[in-house]
């Protein structure tokens, strides 16, 4: 009886590391083996500071994966006025946030929660083309971001990747999960009858250790070379251990399947800023051309009127004979072909709102049509951009960029390929141990099972070539090679990507600057001739080649602003720069005050002799009036 106690008691500590949580290993692992060492992932905490643009990025030096995104407000109906909707919407921030990097999607910034029941607020209805733009009423580049972050698609469907990962690492512990076995087996004819019954656990250890351990009963008559299917009246205990002493005992195709779990689990982070960074470039660049496109329609409307002004007062001239038919007529034709263009011009401006509307999206997550009413006047003032350190910039984008990241991920997935194909070169050599005792009645008179068994020996095997490792170990190192010569390219292509939006951000404000002078001398230069022409010293083709001139030159300077900013959106999305914080620090730049549609400049006014003068000098140069 004592060896009987001693033995159950051994079987039990068996069961007992049976049911020791797989995890406690794991984490143990990730700090103690040396094969499991791998090299931290690189942080988005803020590099030095980059200072490309103070005004515009001083505050953004943080990556999109800090910013904070509120959880989306109960369902509301769209208010008719600016009024009701700061009255009755509102957001709460989110309870909580995942740390390093994890709330990329999960939070937005406090000030853009006040925004975001704005941007899907439809404000007061008002004529198409009166636009009466107050800052409450106009759409701003924080409004589209803060309805980005909330619904898009694409980003949501990145947050998922996170579900999706922490499913996997679950399924990757799944092969150490304790598996209960049994069997039922009856030989109820033939000359020998038994039955035989088994109940019992197993389970793989995080070290490759493989442990069972049950209770089995056999009764009846067993053949002579069967005699061990019988067990005592009581039964039989038996607790076995099999540990790998070569191949499998550092790591194995279990332990990779974690690791590699555990990777892409850090790799959802990146992947959702990855969405973050491109579906807020391509919103800011769809906010910049609806703004550029309206600019362009209110142009082309502004010349279509003084066709028509000037239709109104050549019918009235020419019933009173002042003016001829033919002036008349070669009006009636610049009117038609400046209300083509007037037309040509709106439908752009629709389908730049269509477009902007897969990005600004309302409560219930659907496509919403910036109203014409939500159009801002002006361009956000332009600002000057300081000399900076590229080296600086190049760092601070390295550090912040996804791209960097995933492929130093997945670099570090095959390396445990290949550290699993160099493992498996080893042979397979284990130690087997046994330990079985029958409790009961002896089933035989020499009571030959009444006695504590211990079995212990080695087995093993070793394929004499190895070409599977070899080959592995061959594939993995190439892979990582190929692997690392992408990165080396992608970290070139950011540095390209940050030279090329800068010189772009510094030639635009370039362009503005001498589109503005080139839009306050056309108008300068129309001016006198109108002047002319109220004087009869000039025709009306002269008068429509200055006004299309005009015309020209002032969507010349609405292109050169929304390159601009165009421009900047590209230099923000190659430093890898928060969308959230920047699109706020856009919105709260003041207005520009620059000349275009709507607030042409004023020319200078003329004098009737000082014109004359001018005139003779300008027809006639060899003459002095």
């Amino acid at each position: 009886m004592p060896r009987v106690a001693s033995s159950c008691v051994v079987i039990a500590c068996g069961l007992l590391v049976l049911l020791i949580p797989t995890e406690i290993f794991a984490q143990q692992t990730s700090t103690s083996s040396h094969l499991l060492q791998r090299n931290s992932p690189p942080s988005y905490a803020p590099p030095p500071t980059t200072t490309l643009n103070p005004s515009i990025m001083q505050s953004g030096n943080r990556s999109p994966s800090d910013a904070k995104r509120p959880e989306a407000p109960a369902a509301d109906p769209i208010k008719q006025n600016a009024a009701e909707r700061n009255l009755n919407r509102s957001l709460t921030n989110d309870a909580s946030t995942r740390t390093n990097q994890a709330a990329v999607v999960n939070s937005l910034s406090n000030n853009a929660e006040s925004r975001i029941g704005e941007s899907i607020s439809k404000p007061g209805e008002q004529p198409v083309g009166e636009v009466n733009n107050s800052q409450q009423d106009m759409l701003r580049l924080d409004d589209v971001i803060a309805s980005l972050y909330r619904s898009f698609p694409v980003i949501q469907q990145a947050t998922l990747e996170r579900n999706r990962a922490a499913g996997q690492i679950v399924g990757a512990y799944g092969a150490y999960d304790t598996k209960l076995q049994g069997y039922s087996l009856s030989e109820p004819t033939g000359f020998y009858r038994n039955y035989r019954n088994g109940i019992g656990v197993a389970r793989q250890t995080w070290w490759g250790t493989y442990l069972s351990a049950g209770y089995r009963v056999g009764r009846g008559d067993f053949p002579t070379w069967y005699k061990e299917r019988e067990t005592n009246n009581g039964g039989e205990f038996k607790l076995a251990m099999e540990v790998p002493l070569l191949q499998g005992r550092a790591i194995d195709a279990q332990r990779v399947g974690v690791f590699q779990a555990s990777l892409a689990q850090q790799a959802a982070e990146p992947l959702i800023q990855q969405a973050i960074l491109n579906s807020s470039a391509e919103a800011a660049s769809a906010y910049w051309e609806w703004i550029s496109a309206g600019a362009v329609w209110k142009a082309q409307r502004e010349l279509l009127a003084l066709a028509e002004t000037r239709g109104e007062q050549f019918e009235i001239g020419f019933k009173a004979d002042k003016y001829a038919e033919i002036d008349l007529i070669f009006n009636q034709q610049l009117i038609a072909e400046r209300r083509a263009k007037a037309f040509e011009s709106e439908q752009k401006f629709r389908a730049t709102g269509f477009k902007l509307s897969i990005f600004l999206r309302d409560e219930a997550g659907q496509p919403m049509v910036p109203d014409d009413a939500w159009l801002p006047e002006y361009f956000p003032e332009a600002q000057p951009v300081p000399t900076d350190d590229y080296s600086q910039d190049l760092a601070a984008a390295l550090s912040r960029r996804p791209e960097p990241m995933l492929l130093r991920l997945e670099i570090q997935n095959i390396n445990f390929d290949r550290q699993l194909a160099n493992n498996n070169l080893l042979p397979r050599l284990d130690m087997i141990t046994e330990a079985s005792q029958d409790t009961g009645k002896p089933a035989s008179t020499s009571n030959d099972k009444g006695r504590f068994e211990l079995m212990v020996g080695v087995q093993g095997e070793v394929p004499l070539q190895r070409r599977y490792a070899r080959g592995k170990i061959q594939e993995t190192t190439a892979k990582i090679a190929q692997l690392n010569e992408k990165l080396r390219l992608q970290q070139d292509k950011i540095g390209a990507e940050l030279q090329t939006a800068h010189n772009a951000l510094v030639v635009s404000l370039q362009v503005i600057q001498q589109a503005e002078l080139s839009l306050r001398t056309a108008t300068e230069t129309l001016s006198r001739y109108r002047f002319g022409f109220d004087r009869g010293k000039v025709d009306l083709i002269y008068i429509n080649l200055l006004e299309s001139k005009v015309n020209e030159t002032e969507i010349k300077l609405v292109e050169a602003q929304r390159n601009s900013f165009a421009a900047l959106t590209a230099m923000q999305a190659a430093l890898g720069l928060d969308p959230m914080d920047q699109a706020m620090l856009i919105s709260s730049l003041p207005m520009s005050k620059r000349p275009g549609p709507g607030h042409l400049p004023t020319p200078k006014p003329l004098q009737a002799d000082q014109f004359d003068r001018d005139w003779k000098r300008h027809t006639d140069p060899n003459k002095n009036p």
